[in-house]
């Protein structure tokens, strides 16, 4: 496996800062962890897990990564994006953003149910638009990148009872794409597409089972699967607008 590393700033001496959206969950803390070995200083969201967050600062600290809290509510988009412009310090040296939050609920197809709709649409698409437009003059400034965290079902909508939750990582995709083509040079986007990586808590073990046995690789993969693809990203200059499914091949 490639070892990633981030220089300190000769203007600063700081270390390049990445901001994560559910940074204490289970892939977020993943991402985070391998973001501080590669020599990012982290900007932590979260939505109520406050105690796991703590935890994960501490854990950061031993690492050397220095870290700084933001709590938000991701179903207010509005709200999210001006609350993120608390950290100015860390901001200023802002070179990653990585909206990995997210929510999985169920929705009908058969009965539209708006306001279950505009909370998936807010937290999954529009918050991270959001926060993405607040945080572009830090991103520009430092040349810095987006990594979304998309879906394989974005792209192939198949999930029964989840159809909000595909519609909104399918956006992702399209925002991945539109917003790649309007801030360039400056200012790269990505996707990462995870299959079988995590489950919800009430699956069964044969169902992660059956899951995993539909990708040509026959098993589930890991968050530091992910985790790795938001490093490549982050370290590739040349690739932007790109959406890479880590998914071991589950459409093939």
């Amino acid at each position: 496996m490639k070892k990633f590393s981030q220089k300190k700033s000769r203007r600063t001496g700081l270390k390049p800062a990445a901001f994560v959206t559910g940074g204490a969950s289970t892939l977020g803390r993943v991402i985070s962890l391998s973001l501080a070995r590669a020599g990012y200083d982290l900007i932590l969201h979260y939505g109520r897990s406050l105690d796991p967050t703590r935890k994960l600062q501490a854990e950061l600290k031993t690492l050397g990564c220095e870290s700084t809290v933001f709590q938000a509510d991701l179903g207010r988009p509005g709200t999210l994006a001006k609350a993120a412009l608390k950290a100015p310090g860390y901001l200023k040296r802002l070179k990653l953003l990585v909206h990995n939050a997210s929510i999985f609920d169920k929705t009908s197809s058969e009965v539209f149910d708006e306001k279950d709709w505009k909370r998936i649409l807010d937290i999954n698409l529009l918050s991270p638009y959001a926060l993405s437009c607040a945080l572009r003059p830090f991103l520009k400034k430092n040349k810095g990148n987006i990594v979304h965290i998309t879906d394989i079902y974005g792209e192939h909508p198949v999930l029964k009872e989840h159809s909000a939750y595909c519609v909104s990582k399918g956006g992702l995709i399209t925002v991945t794409k539109f917003l790649a083509g309007e801030w360039g040079p400056e200012v790269r986007v990505n996707a990462v597409s995870p299959g079988v990586i995590s489950f919800p808590k009430n699956y069964s073990a044969s169902k992660k089972k059956q899951l995993a046995q539909k990708s040509a690789l026959k098993r589930g993969g890991k968050p530091e699967d992910v985790a790795q693809t938001v490093l490549f990203f982050s370290q590739s200059t040349f690739i932007t607008g790109q959406v890479m499914n880590v998914d071991g091949g589950r459409f093939l």
